[in-house]
Order: C-alpha cells, then sequence, then structure tokens
C-alpha cells in the first residue's frame, strides 16, 4: 500500500488548525506517516456544545414556531385560502397555538403587575 503524504500536521480529511501567519512564518515540510493509515476526523469531538445549550436552542425554536402560528391564527393569514379543507386542517393547527400564546401573555402580564405591586409599595 502506498503511503499518503502529510504537510504539517493536517489531516486528509481537515483543514489544519494554523493561521495564515504562521504557515508564511515557517516553511512546510512534507511529512510521510509512521504507518499506513489515514485520519478523516475533520474536527475534534471536545468542540460539541452541551446538552443544556441544545435543548435551550430547541425549544427556543418551538416557541417561536408556536409564536408565528399563533400570530398567523390572530391576523388570519390564512383566511384567503379557496380551499374549504386546508383552511379547516390549518385552523386546527393555528387555534391551540393562539390560545397557548394568549394564556403566556396574560400570565406574563399578571407576574410584571404583582411584580410592579412589591416594588412601588
Amino acid at each position: 500500500m502506498n503511503k499518503v503524504s502529510f504537510h504539517g500536521s493536517e489531516t486528509a480529511g481537515s483543514i489544519g488548525k494554523r493561521s495564515v501567519n504562521n504557515i508564511r512564518k515557517t516553511p512546510v515540510q512534507p511529512q510521510e506517516p509512521a504507518c499506513d493509515t489515514v485520519s478523516f476526523r475533520g474536527r475534534d469531538y471536545d468542540d460539541r456544545p452541551s446538552f443544556g445549550s441544545t435543548l435551550f436552542k430547541g425549544a427556543a425554536s418551538i416557541a417561536v414556531v408556536i409564536g408565528a402560528l399563533g400570530l398567523a391564527h390572530k391576523k388570519n393569514v390564512f383566511g384567503k385560502l379557496k380551499n374549504a379543507n386546508l383552511k379547516k386542517y390549518i385552523n386546527k393547527a393555528t387555534e391551540p397555538c393562539y390560545n397557548i400564546c394568549h394564556k403566556t401573555k396574560e400570565l406574563v402580564i399578571s407576574l410584571l403587575n404583582k411584580i410592579k405591586g412589591k416594588f412601588s409599595k
């Protein structure tokens, strides 16, 4: 089997993590690997996001979708559709989203009023 030559510390599957200035300062010498294996791993496994940030991003995107569907129901965006069956199914999907948004808005306003009442005394 033929050996694959590497340049610097790069693998065959990724771009090296060197800055342009370091490349200009030190010329790259071709190196031969000690064995016949090639690593195609593109990035380190330590760079993965944490479970909490992934969960937060997922919850935030779900909240945005529910808010957008609730706003579409409130503004009657799909009211101009000619197909009655499609309009019925869209209304079934957007009405609960609108109710969730309305209840959330009422809850936030009541909590803000309670907080203002505690600090105004």
